[in-house]
């Protein structure tokens, strides 16, 4: 799965999931706000993998596998 693909879906999800929780309880401001935040966080931390893994590609030896 692209990059791309993963963030549309994490998009969609969050749509569905904070739609949800407004339509359930419209009064939940808090809630609301919480599940926001975890799903900026969790868009922030695959943001962070992708660019670790990206450095890791090129740079550094490459020891041989043991068999």
């Amino acid at each position: 799965m692209s990059k791309s693909n993963k963030k549309k879906w994490l998009k969609v999800i969050e749509f569905s999931v904070v739609g949800a929780a407004t339509w359930l309880d419209p009064t939940a401001g808090g809630l609301l706000f919480l599940l926001k935040l975890c799903f900026q966080i969790l868009a922030a931390l695959q943001k962070d993998e992708q660019s670790e893994t990206e450095k890791g590609k090129g740079i550094g030896p490459h020891l041989p596998d043991r068999q």
